[in-house]
């Protein structure tokens, strides 16, 4: 939320804040962190962080950003990486923080609701958050069953956050996002993402929590594989212009799962015609508007804030449900 005039205007309009929170406190036991902050040229904040391991040390470089960090180094750097990893990796134990989750459910009231932070497959984990898709592709072709061990221990790690989430007082959970289908191809997906994916919702739906994926890319190709998957739903989903899958054909692909769909940042630069142009056409191609929720979950372009509420009234104004078109 932007603050200000436009949050009291956005408010009135009944939209609900989703709020990024977290379920867990995570303790590293017999590691040892160092932290390190330096000021770039730039005004921002790098922080270097080190771990000290029984089997040796691990650093990463990140770049503190408003509203995001930049990784610039990953922990692993070298097959000699390895033991390290796996003891900073086996360390990890987790508490519930229950209370901190559900002051952020309740912010606002009925006007908010808090989701725990994603949890990725173990590949995906190793990939995007240890080693980066280069590293991580040189380890697949020289060393692959040294790198599906590690799979195997940051499994054992994953199951405690799904388990935790599960024991929760989450009403919904993302357990698998940013899924890119050029990078991890469909052999890879149904062999080490899929099952997860299936473990992960086996798990909270026990719990009566519904389980989604976070997915605001191209997801053309990807989406006859999620379809198989017992998702309930895709979060950030965004259609065309950005992305390549349009709503319509998601929704036919898609039939048993809802979409929390993201409007297309690009066209916040091009004025409130454009705005209203593509909300209504958003909306003719979700009719009857079943398993459908309108909203932003990404970033608004060059700090546009000045569009969201015309955005949000436009929808207010042309949404009523059932939409007929």
């Amino acid at each position: 939320m932007p603050g200000g005039e436009i949050d009291k205007q956005l408010l009135s309009f009944g939209v609900c804040v989703i709020y990024k929170s977290s379920v867990w406190k995570r303790h590293y036991e017999g590691i040892k962190i160092d932290y390190r902050d330096e000021r770039a040229s730039d005004g921002n904040t790098i922080r270097y962080t080190t771990y000290f391991t029984p089997a040796g040390e691990l650093a990463t470089k990140n770049r503190i950003l408003p509203n995001t960090i930049w990784n610039e180094k990953y922990l692993f750097s070298s097959p000699e990486d390895y033991d390290a990893l796996e003891s900073l990796i086996a360390s990890r134990t987790y508490e519930p923080d229950f209370e901190h989750f559900l002051a952020h459910d309740t912010k606002l009231g009925d006007q908010s609701i808090a989701r725990p932070i994603t949890i990725h497959s173990p590949m995906h984990e190793l990939m995007y958050e240890f080693m980066g898709i280069d590293v991580f592709s040189i380890e697949w072709a020289d060393n692959r069953d040294r790198l599906l061990h590690l799979c195997d221990v940051l499994k054992a790690d994953w199951i405690k956050r799904v388990e935790l989430t599960a024991a929760s007082p989450a009403k919904y959970a993302v357990i698998e996002g940013n899924t890119q289908l050029q990078v991890i191809g469909e052999a890879r997906f149904l062999k080490y993402y899929f099952p997860n994916i299936e473990e992960a919702c086996e798990i909270l739906h026990a719990s009566g929590i519904c389980a989604g994926a976070h997915l605001d890319g191209n997801n053309k190709k990807l989406a006859p594989l999620i379809a198989r998957t017992s998702l309930d739903f895709i979060e950030s989903f965004t259609p065309p212009p950005d992305c390549d899958l349009a709503l319509a054909e998601a929704r036919q692909i898609w039939a048993d799962k809802s979409l929390l769909i993201h409007f297309p940042s690009s066209i916040h630069l091009f004025g409130i015609e454009a705005i209203q142009k593509n909300v209504w056409e958003i909306l003719r191609q979700a009719a009857p508007g079943d398993r459908f929720t309108f909203g932003i979950s990404e970033d608004v372009p060059n700090q546009r804030i000045d569009t969201l509420v015309p955005l949000f009234q436009f929808i207010i104004e042309n949404g009523k449900l059932p939409l007929k078109f």
